[in-house]
């Protein structure tokens, strides 16, 4: 319940602004050392899903008539103040919702264009640990990324300078007692469950309503590490090989929930 609070609250920008940064095609890995030391990496495709709801096409209201009260044919003269009422709301609603997207002060808030996404790659390729970004086209970018770090100091993928908001698809925070938690909830491939379901269903909606489909996630997350497994959600729990343990997961269409996996450290 907790963390679905903080999904809403992390959605509703997202909802207004219209897009969602997904997983495609991908292979992610995280090796996890004892000392807090950790690698993280992800080559793949990162998905922009246009989360905006499709253009309202106009129907006309029925008419009535004044002596009957029954239903009758529109006047030409009565169909077009319907369509200039109409063409006005609908100027009145994208004006809003421009305003409300420009007051987030973000630059996801406009990735509605091809041009708008590639000015995003360029921004991540000025940033550390990505090391190959190109956008193919049709909303998908591929990447190459790889980075090092502490997992005293937590982590999460993607992040995007400026302060956009976007839905991790993989954390990592550090607990008081030593060990940390694992979470990847976008890698999961079910748009019906798992802790991504709520924006999962949003986007789904607008390919229900005439949009173009988009690749939902496809592929694995490994995690490697000399620590002790204290709880994890694989289907055959961790394989060892020396000190080392092995915990994997193919993400498709039947992964209802992304990874998960309390990791305890040096001192546990």
């Amino acid at each position: 319940m907790k963390f679905m609070r903080i999904l809403a609250a992390l959605a509703a920008p997202l909802l207004l602004t219209g897009c969602l940064l997904s997983p495609g095609k991908f292979s992610s890995t995280l090796d996890l050392k004892r000392d807090g030391s950790f690698t993280f990496t992800y080559v793949g495709e990162i998905v922009v899903t246009d989360m905006s709801p499709p253009p309202a096409e106009f129907s006309p209201s029925p008419c009535y008539s004044d002596d009957t009260g029954d239903e009758r044919e529109c006047t030409e003269a009565e169909l077009a103040e319907q369509r200039k009422d109409f063409d006005a709301a609908q100027a009145e609603s994208k004006g809003e919702t421009g305003m409300a997207a420009s007051a987030m002060g973000g630059e996801m808030g406009g990735l509605g264009s091809d041009e708008s996404i590639a000015e995003l790659v360029e921004q991540l390729k000025k940033q550390r640990g990505w090391n190959k970004v190109s956008y193919r086209g049709n909303r998908i970018i591929d990447v190459e990324y790889s980075i090092t770090g502490n997992s005293a100091h937590g982590f999460a993928f993607p992040l995007v300078d400026g302060g956009n908001a976007i839905m991790p698809f993989v954390t990592i925070i550090a607990r008081k007692d030593g060990s940390v938690k694992v979470s990847a909830p976008a890698y999961s491939g079910e748009a019906g469950g798992g802790d991504m379901a709520a924006l999962g269903a949003m986007a789904g909606a607008a390919d229900a309503k005439g949009k173009p489909g988009q690749p939902k996630p496809e592929g694995t997350f490994t995690i490697t590490t000399d620590g002790r497994i204290l709880t994890n959600n694989t289907e055959d729990g961790p394989t060892m090989a020396g000190a080392n343990a092995t915990l994997k997961w193919i993400v498709n269409s039947r992964l209802s929930k992304g990874p998960e996996a309390l990791i305890g450290l040096a001192g546990q």
